[in-house]
């Protein structure tokens, strides 16, 4: 968050486990599969998020009808703070749901793209260290998972998610593992590598412009995107919230702005592989409420792979309420 003189410092205590940010990312492995949902959901799900936290001068938009889901294998994650470096280092792999949105302002009566995110919606990871840090210091939807996944350099032929979870809702229903999703390789076919991170994001706005239900962009949006290929970088945007102690009440809402910085791109491709992505039904996690993802078969669109090293910065506050 920006400073906030005015708050109390954080209290750093024995056996407490929140680091300071930034961290700094190694060997990232991630791959790619824009899964298409329904856009009125999307945005439904935004207005219950991030437009929650009323504003006078802007909004959050949908872009797209189509999420990104990624599966991403970090090898070497620890914060760039001296005093939490020491620490140690560790492993993480992370299963998301992206949202491409934007910040809607009006200018001269018309509304406009003030500025691009990737909301990273929801979120699975493999350990409590990193679900605990990004909940509460960034305001990561993050949740324990069972995944399975290629290794780096590996066919790419099976992906896996399985969350514990209630299935279905029921006053009966004990919580067990269940499968949330799965990714197959259907068709193989051609990868092409491409020389970094900016040709492969040209590459992929190439192929996915076609299709008139990806982006809705004017021409400052379009403009932002190519300015961001200059410095490659992720904007995420973050709904943030702390309970009461009832759990009716909020003593805390946010969003939040947290860059994901690109400092090596060590390979990239898009795959001309054909992918299947199955989605379960699990009452818990409802993806056809969420996004728009009913139960069943999808065909992925732009498959792709990317090996890099990044860093996570601060989280910046851009609106929030507070209680008292």
């Amino acid at each position: 968050m920006a400073h906030d003189t005015h708050l109390p410092n954080f209290v750093q205590f024995p056996g407490n486990v929140i680091a300071q940010p930034p961290c700094r990312m190694l060997n990232a492995n991630q791959y790619g599969f824009f899964v298409k949902g329904c856009i009125s959901k999307i945005q439904a799900y935004i207005d219950k998020t991030l437009n929650v936290v009323k504003s006078d001068e802007f909004h959050f938009k949908a872009l797209s009808a189509y999420t990104l889901l990624t599966f991403t294998d970090i090898e070497n994650i620890a914060s760039k703070v001296p005093e939490f470096r020491q620490q140690g280092w560790m492993q993480e792999t992370d299963i998301i749901f992206w949202l491409p949105i934007a910040k809607m302002v009006t200018k001269r009566g018309k509304e406009k793209v003030d500025h691009i995110y990737w909301y990273p919606a929801f979120i699975t990871v493999n350990n409590i260290y990193a679900l605990i840090n990004g909940r509460e210091t960034w305001g990561y939807n993050k949740y324990l998972c069972d995944y399975k996944m290629p290794e780096q350099g590996e066919l790419p032929n099976y992906f896996e998610l399985s969350i514990d979870a209630f299935q279905p809702f029921s006053p009966n229903t004990k919580m067990a593992k269940h499968k949330l999703l799965e990714v197959n390789l259907v068709e193989q076919g051609d990868e092409h590598p491409v020389a970094d991170f900016v040709e492969l994001v040209k590459e992929a706005f190439e192929i996915l412009k076609s299709d008139t239900d990806f982006f809705d962009l004017d021409l400052n949006a379009i403009k932002q995107l190519l300015d961001g290929f200059v410095n490659p970088q992720m904007d995420q945007i973050l709904f943030k919230q702390l309970p009461n102690g009832d759990g009716t009440k909020a003593v805390y809402q946010g969003v939040v702005h947290s860059p994901s910085i690109i400092e090596k791109v060590h390979s990239a491709k898009i795959y001309k592989h054909e992918f299947d992505v199955t989605v379960y039904q699990l009452d818990t996690f409802p993806l056809a409420e969420m996004f728009g993802i009913e139960p069943g078969v999808h065909r992925a669109l732009l498959p792709f792979n990317v090996v890099m090293d990044f860093d996570q910065e601060k989280a910046f506050e851009i609106i929030s309420t507070k209680g008292l």
